[in-house]
């Protein structure tokens, strides 16, 4: 199950392939490698024959020139992933004169001309199936490459660095050898700071993505225009109303944040997503069980989160949006449903509040810490994750605006 990673402007695979999944590393090399299965296969498909004809040149037993027929064999082996016809008629031809050549020595007159048709007979739907399977092969290449295109349209690399803050992405796609599907973000720096969204479609599929399409072409547009989040949102939210027979299970839940960095603050808006978390460098942390201190972990909740976007009108918005300190060294992270409600094979959800903290203390940058959380969210799952997953970390790098952040109060949720 193909999926990417971010980082910067590059674009790597973050899901791995098969034989990758975390403790079965030994898969894809020594005996089972790529380059071995390429170099052995086909004399392990020329054994068969091999065989036959020692036996044949031992012995001219009737009972065992009936194992004549095994020349077939080889081409139908050859045929097994093959991307083209070609291996499998090279192995015919030479099966065939093998049948040719041994004929004169048989004592059935039947068996050479049977041999002869099933040698035919098999060449010829080895070699049918290895042309279907380079069509097919091309297809998917053809598919793959437009996936491709899509992902760059639609989530667009982040910068490595915006002004003090080091940003990372980690997007793991459920779809086979999907490149998106229906978890959304982005980040962009504006004149009321710089402001990022975190969203996840309900369903999947092709509606999913197109519904995320529209989501992130509003935010990069009202994003520089208006002056609250909470506008924002309601823009997001109107576009989404206004969609051509939109029934109501057509919602995105998300998470809005701006990060000023003049004052030093984060201010989030939730409609209905998964709270993001701030990670905090700060004295007083736990001690972990091999030494090293934790990180606090600081769940930003909002008092009451608005419904999701396409339904805030249909409840209040007043306790959506919270604002909280952001000091240098801190770093938020927000992810969407897939991560926390992927389960392992006790049906156990991933704890990633509890595990951020410590492969925080063990990381050593944005990115080392973003390979930590995906490698241990599939060990955790140990199989390709049932739902898409997103995870964005923004790290405080350095002070904000050339000098260090005064801590400001935090709102606290009310009652």
């Amino acid at each position: 199950m193909p999926a990417l990673v971010t980082r910067g402007r590059s674009a790597v695979r973050a899901t791995p392939r098969p034989g990758r999944w975390p403790g079965r590393s030994w898969l894809g090399r020594g005996w089972l490698a790529p380059g071995w299965l390429t170099r052995y296969w086909l004399a392990l498909c020329a054994l068969p024959a091999i065989a036959a004809l020692i036996v044949l040149a031992a012995s001219s037993a009737p009972d065992r020139q009936l194992l004549l027929p095994l020349l077939a064999v080889p081409p139908a082996l050859a045929g097994v992933g093959a991307a083209t016809p070609r291996r499998p008629l090279a192995y015919g031809a030479v099966m065939l004169l093998a049948a040719i050549v041994t004929a004169p020595f048989t004592t059935t007159p039947e068996l050479p001309a049977a041999t002869t048709v099933a040698v035919l007979v098999v060449t010829v739907l080895s070699a049918s199936g290895g042309a279907r399977g380079g069509a097919r092969d091309q297809r998917l290449a053809d598919v793959t490459s437009v996936a491709e295109a899509a992902q760059r349209a639609l989530l667009r690399p982040l910068p490595r660095q915006v002004g003090p803050l080091e940003l990372g992405v980690a997007y793991l796609a459920a779809a086979a050898e999907a490149r998106v599907g229906g978890d959304l973000y982005e980040v962009t720096r504006t004149q009321f700071g710089i402001r990022l969204i975190v969203g996840d479609v309900r369903g999947k599929g092709l509606d999913a993505v197109e519904i995320a399409a529209d989501v992130l072409g509003v935010f990069r547009e009202v994003a520089h225009e208006v002056y609250t989040l909470a506008e924002v949102a309601r823009r997001i939210d109107a576009s989404l109303a206004r969609r051509p027979a939109a029934p109501l299970e057509e919602f995105v839940t998300a998470v809005l944040a701006e990060i000023d960095p003049a004052a030093g603050t984060l201010t989030v808006y939730n409609c209905g997503h998964p709270p993001p978390l701030v990670l905090s460098p700060g004295p007083g942390r736990p001690a972990g069980s091999d030494g090293q201190h934790l990180p606090q972990v600081t769940v930003v909740d909002v008092p009451a989160p608005a419904l999701p976007l396409r339904l805030m009108s249909l409840g209040g918005t007043s306790g959506a949006e919270r604002t909280v300190p952001l000091q240098p060294g801190d770093a938020l992270l927000l992810y969407t449903d897939g991560v926390t409600e992927a389960r392992d094979g006790r049906r156990e959800f991933y704890p990633l509040e509890e595990r951020v903290a410590g492969l925080a203390a063990r990381s050593g940058s944005a990115e080392d810490l973003l390979d930590r959380l995906r490698d241990d969210l599939l060990r955790h799952v140990g199989a390709p994750l049932d739902d898409d997953a997103a995870l964005l970390l923004v790290q405080v790098t350095g002070a904000w605006d050339g000098r260090a952040a005064q801590p400001s109060p935090a709102v606290a949720p009310q009652p």
